[in-house]
């Protein structure tokens, strides 16, 4: 149970409710303490302002009195028909403050009148109203004086306790309390059901979540609610998105890894075969003098091999990894370098390269890669090409489109129309007869490539050979 109550005190639609609930007794508190102060003091205001009006009512009746023409009987026959059924008390009283003529309740508790309000009315003649407190209760009084002919001959002093009014501003205080009881238990409900429309989208988005599986991770939901629930469940569908084609790369990546490994293992296995088999005829004395000669230059030869494939896979982890820092590169500065470092290899082979060189701008990228994937550009160039041929290096600047492209054309024989779309692809190579071939220059040119923003292109040119195609961004 406390279990139970826990998990549902979590809740949105209990938090809302809540709230809701507590902010109405808060309200409700709030009123009642003010409504209680105001009922009070309008209730005393009022009363007071009515017994001002009565002593003056009075105050005039009885000049007659204090002029002789009204006698005593008649004065408190007057003075009690004026005065009617009222809960209150009236003294009539001369200049010296002495009662003449006393009305009224005389149950009342007496609560002395201050000096300062009887010389008020009989000294200065003001008329006083207000609150006065005894050891005994607390009474609202009013003092008129009694004027003839511009001189104060006396006084009227009218009380009436507190209890009444107290009384009457408890009952419309009690009537309000309950009354906004009521609208806080109505407030309570209301705010249940507008919480449960709002938490209705959240409750779809949970289990929609709760849905989601790792086959099928792209579960849409409806955009309904407020704007913020309109927002999230928009943020989520975009989400599911993003996840379904993660899903879709990772299950790629999968793939590439596993047929990566397929093919390691098979350019892996194919040397080492020829290496250990070699290395064993040597050991068995089978291979002598010449023979053996020629078994340790092969084995040497595919060593290399072993090596250059393991080079160019630790270079391919380390530009995809794409850890390495941009900086300011010229164009014709990368370009240069490159042809350098292939210098070698174009002797080597008996190739020429003609390099028409375009105007010098900045690039910014991996010094060391961009001049790995030019570097596998040209040796593929160099190795397709017949001796004596010519490779054609061009470079163009073109600032309008905010880049350079550089293009590489061979006079080889081309690349089969079925492997062609394929050759930017790990291991893909365009003879499978060629052992020298690790199938990952193009790939690594593809990786350089995509870590700049730039693209590449391989065509058969339609005069013959081959045409790479680099852009990149200046």
């Amino acid at each position: 149970m406390r279990a139970w109550i826990e998990r549902q005190s979590k809740r949105l639609t209990v938090r809302l409710v809540v709230s809701h609930v507590a902010v109405a007794l808060v309200v409700l508190v709030v009123a009642v303490l003010i409504s209680g102060w105001s009922f009070r003091n309008y209730l005393i205001h009022s009363q007071t302002r009515a017994l001002h009006v009565r002593g003056e009512q009075i105050a005039r009746v009885m000049r007659g009195y204090f002029l002789g023409t009204l006698s005593g009987p008649t004065a408190g026959y007057l003075i009690n028909t004026l005065q009617g059924t009222l809960d209150d008390r009236l003294y009539v009283v001369d200049q010296t403050g002495t009662v003449l003529l006393e009305a009224g309740r005389s149950q009342l508790p007496v609560v002395p009148v201050p000096v300062s309000v009887l010389r008020q009315v009989l000294t200065g003649g003001q008329s006083w109203d207000g609150v006065l407190s005894g050891s005994q209760t607390t009474i609202v009084a009013a003092a008129v004086p009694v004027v003839i002919g511009g001189n104060v001959m006396g006084g009227i002093l009218l009380e009436q306790p507190l209890g009444g009014i107290t009384r009457t501003a408890t009952s419309l205080v009690s009537l309000l309390f309950w009354g906004e009881l009521v609208a806080v238990v109505f407030a309570a409900l209301v705010a249940y059901s507008l919480s449960r429309r709002l938490s209705r989208p959240l409750e779809q988005l949970r289990r929609s979540v709760e849905g989601m599986e790792a086959d099928h991770p792209a579960i849409a939901v409806n955009i309904e609610g407020p704007a913020e629930v309109e927002e999230l469940a928009q943020e989520f569908n975009r989400m599911g998105a993003r996840i379904a084609e993660q899903m879709i790369r990772l299950e790629e990546e999968k793939r590439a890894r596993d047929t990566l490994l397929a093919h390691v293992a098979h350019d892996l296995r194919t040397p080492l075969t020829s290496i250990r088999g070699f290395l064993e005829a040597v050991r068995d004395g089978v291979m002598v003098g010449p023979a053996m000669d020629r078994a340790i230059a092969i084995a040497w030869e595919e060593t290399l091999r072993l090596q250059r494939l393991v080079n160019r896979l630790l270079q391919a982890t380390r530009i995809q990894s794409g850890v390495a820092e941009k900086e300011p590169l010229g164009l014709n500065q990368w370009i240069g370098d490159t042809l350098q470092r292939i210098e070698p290899l174009i002797r080597e082979k008996g190739v020429a390269l003609k390099w028409q060189a375009g105007p010098e701008v900045m690039l910014r990228g991996v010094r060391d890669h961009l001049i790995e994937a030019l570097v596998n550009v040209l040796d593929n160039a160099i190795k397709w090409s017949p001796k004596g041929a010519t490779i054609e290096l061009n470079t163009t600047v073109q600032e309008d489109l905010g880049r350079v492209v550089v293009q590489v054309r061979d006079h080889g024989p081309g690349i089969a129309p079925e492997v062609l779309p394929h050759v930017l692809e790990r291991f893909v190579t365009g003879d499978q007869a060629r052992s020298d071939s690790s199938g990952l220059g193009l790939s690594i040119v593809a990786d350089v490539m995509r870590e700049h923003q730039g693209t590449v292109t391989v065509a058969n040119h339609p005069e013959g050979g081959t045409e790479v195609t680099l852009v990149l961004p200046l």
